[in-house]
């Protein structure tokens, strides 16, 4: 009887949740329960005793032997039926277990001696990930299982790895597919290597790429390269390993690897798969081109839009000047890609190629990017040169004005401080107050009144309201300077002096 003590506890701790909450209201349904259970303590009390001693509570982190008793009162040579069974009264009466009960119990579940409960565990914590109630412990206890001795075990917390986010994950799993020997488990390790990055993940997957060419290395590889800086022997290692894999394979994502890595003299070989039928296949050696910045050839067929994508992010590779003029050349209108393109290579240019940029863009009317732009070097400006800083803020500050943002402009002048003598600036602090309506900041900029009268008629024409607080501002701070025809513009009735009756 004492064998069958796991599942015991498991069958009253359901019989006192149920009961407690009145979900078993039948006799007939709590009678069916309690014969499930009499089944179970027969089955474990028909077994020969066995001598046991208190198991510790098991090192997770550590493989668990297939060949040690079942804390369960099974070992490995019962049944193959009575696992079974074991496995389906946890499945089917499990869900009935209190939330908290549930927590309490998968520790132990998952580091049980039998494989069958180690996986039902992992699988109940998968349940628990999304409804997203799983605890950062069940999920580490899963990633631990990686390294357990039975492969269906590691085999199922391999697919669970996707939906994980622990701390240290990418390394941990990095480490365990350098140790696995099954191909099943390793192949689920890479797939998460499709998307998570780490560089220790490299080498292992170079050594699956030549162990099984048509599996999930390539495409990791593929993710790995983009998001890690590897050395020129890394990349030979890697390239070898792909020319060794196409003469088993003809995987797109190979194809692609080449294109990443090969030379020059392999890239120009390449470039008539671009014209391939199989869509596939051009993709996958635009991939590769893109990566390597290798944009000629996809220019020259910007027009597919399979293509022009990776067209965009080749010229993204080379960041300069030249680059931003090619990428003008296959401009769309209304392209969301291409702006994004515009963007990434201009704020990673010059201070003086920036300004060549931004002209371009001002002759395409491209305002809106232009400052996104803009807007985007100045946050990373502090460390320029305050020649090159004055140099964006004549570009930037016209802009922010004309859309309505002359805050805006005034702050980014006001971090000039006393260093702002330049008389167009000056001028620009001058516009961008008067539309803030920062009248001391105007006055302290420009305190001409034929300036300020200058700007009312400006406002005017857009804004009679505005252009009224404008006036009275004029006339209150400047009302013994104005001339007569500058009242007379103004609407100023002129004084009336009075007689003078003196006799």
């Amino acid at each position: 009887m004492q064998n069958g003590s796991r599942l015991i506890t498991l069958f009253l701790s359901i019989i006192e949740y149920t009961a407690h909450n009145a979900m078993l209201k039948s006799q007939t349904a709590k009678f069916t329960l309690l014969l499930s259970l009499t089944f179970l303590i027969v089955a474990f009390s028909c077994e020969s005793p066995q001598q046991t001693s208190p198991q510790p509570k098991p090192i997770l982190a550590s493989p668990i032997p297939d060949n040690q008793s079942l804390n369960v009162g099974t070992s490995v040579d019962q049944p193959e039926s009575l696992k079974q069974k074991i496995v389906e009264t946890y499945a089917r009466y499990w869900p009935l277990i209190s939330s908290e009960h549930q927590h309490n119990q998968l520790p132990e579940v998952l580091g049980d001696k039998m494989p069958e409960l180690r996986v039902f565990g992992i699988e109940r914590v998968g349940v628990l990930l999304r409804d997203g109630e799983a605890t950062n412990e069940e999920l580490q206890l899963v990633v631990d299982r990686l390294t357990d001795s039975n492969s269906t075990v590691r085999l199922a917390a391999a697919k669970l790895l996707p939906e994980i986010d622990v701390p240290g994950l990418a390394e941990h799993v990095a480490n365990a597919i350098a140790q696995e020997v099954d191909i099943e488990v390793a192949e689920q390790e890479l797939i998460y290597f499709q998307t998570v990055s780490h560089p220790n993940a490299i080498p292992p997957t170079i050594d699956r790429l030549l162990q099984n060419p048509n599996g999930a290395a390539a495409d990791a590889l593929i993710f790995l390269l983009n998001n890690n800086d590897v050395s020129e022997k890394i990349q030979r290692q890697i390239l070898r390993a792909v020319l060794k894999s196409r003469q088993q394979s003809s995987l797109p994502s190979l194809i692609t690897l080449e294109a990443m890595l090969g030379s020059n003299t392999t890239k120009r070989a390449l470039i008539k798969m671009l014209d391939n039928p199989n869509d596939s296949v051009r993709e996958a050696v635009a991939m590769g081109f893109a990566y390597a910045g290798f944009a000629e050839p996809l220019i020259a067929r910007a027009d597919d839009p399979l293509l022009y994508t990776y067209a965009l992010a080749a010229l993204q590779k080379k960041v300069d000047i030249d680059s931003f003029k090619e990428l003008l050349d296959v401009r769309k209108d209304n392209e969301p890609n291409w702006n994004a393109a515009a963007f990434s290579i201009a704020t990673s240019l010059s201070t003086s190629e920036l300004l060549r940029a931004d002209d371009m863009l001002k002759r395409l009317n491209l305002d809106e990017l232009r400052l996104t732009i803009l807007h985007d070097v100045w946050k990373n400006a502090s460390q320029k040169s305050i020649a090159a800083r004055k140099a964006i803020a004549r570009r930037a500050v016209p802009l922010m004005i004309s859309r309505d943002d002359a805050v805006g402009a005034l702050q980014l002048l006001g971090v000039f401080g006393e260093s702002l003598i330049d008389d167009d600036l000056i001028t620009l602090r001058f516009v961008a107050a008067i539309d803030a309506s920062a009248w001391d900041a105007a006055a302290d900029a420009r305190p001409d009144p034929a300036l300020w009268i200058t700007q009312w008629e400006r406002v005017k024409v857009k804004d009679q309201n505005a252009a009224s607080v404008i006036k009275k501002q004029i006339i209150q701070r400047y009302n013994d300077q104005l001339t007569q025809k500058q009242k007379t513009l103004l609407g100023i009735a002129p004084s009336i002096t009075p007689p003078d009756n003196t006799p």
